[in-house]
């Protein structure tokens, strides 16, 4: 279905992007990140897909006879400003990795009290209330699963308050422990098996790799 280049460029950032995901999740320890961010990294990890599909079917030919190999310069640009856009359209959250929505919420609740000690908190709806800065928060998770968004009802709360929530709520979730059984090992056996898979179909003929390294800048 690939060539051996081709493969390489569209599994390697997926293959990286579930290894960092996965060693993560292994390892017990919790990784606290924005929306933004997050949205950004899985941009990074289906660029390649990118490149070898929509980007090849679309192939501006005519542009590329005029520009040669700079051609990917517009191309990856008009990519990379279409990720900005949706990042900065995006509702501002923190995503949360390597805990369940239970301990998650436990150390949510320390860290809004950090930031406003009237807070008060809906333990069965896992929402918290701080009038000091009236705003409502909320998780967006699925029982069970390790990968939990912290969400806002209010649409236009301040970047101030979300990276101070942010800082309050790493040092809390340190105290918590990570989820029995471990999860993650799943995504890092994908990851591993679709690795050894690239690895050993571009060492079956490097000439292919080469070769098709230099077709895909020179059209």
């Amino acid at each position: 279905m690939f060539e051996p280049f081709e493969a390489a460029v569209a599994f390697t950032p997926l293959i990286l992007y579930l290894i960092c995901l996965a060693a993560i999740r292994v390892s017990g320890k919790a990784w606290v990140t924005t929306g933004g961010r997050d949205t950004a990294a899985v941009l990074s990890a289906i660029c390649g897909l990118v490149v070898v599909g929509p980007m090849e079917l679309f192939f501006p030919k005519a542009t590329a006879y005029l520009l040669g190999p700079w051609v990917w310069v517009p191309l990856l640009l008009l990519y990379f400003l279409f990720g900005c856009l949706l990042i900065i359209n995006s509702r501002s959250k923190l995503v949360v990795y390597g805990r369940t929505s239970d301990a998650l919420f436990s150390a949510l609740v320390r860290a809004t009290n950090a930031i406003d000690t009237t807070a008060v908190v809906d333990h069965e709806q896992h929402q918290v209330y701080l009038p000091q800065v009236n705003a409502h928060l909320r998780l967006d998770a699925t029982p069970g699963h390790d990968c939990i968004s912290v969400l806002a009802f209010e649409p236009a709360l301040s970047d101030a308050f979300w990276r101070s929530l942010r800082i309050h709520l790493k040092k809390e979730i340190r105290l918590t422990s990570p989820p029995y059984p471990r999860r993650g090992w799943a995504a890092m056996g994908l990851a591993v098996v679709m690795l050894f898979w690239l690895i050993q179909y571009a060492a079956e003929e490097p000439s292919r790799m080469v070769d098709g390294f230099r077709d895909w800048l020179i059209r």
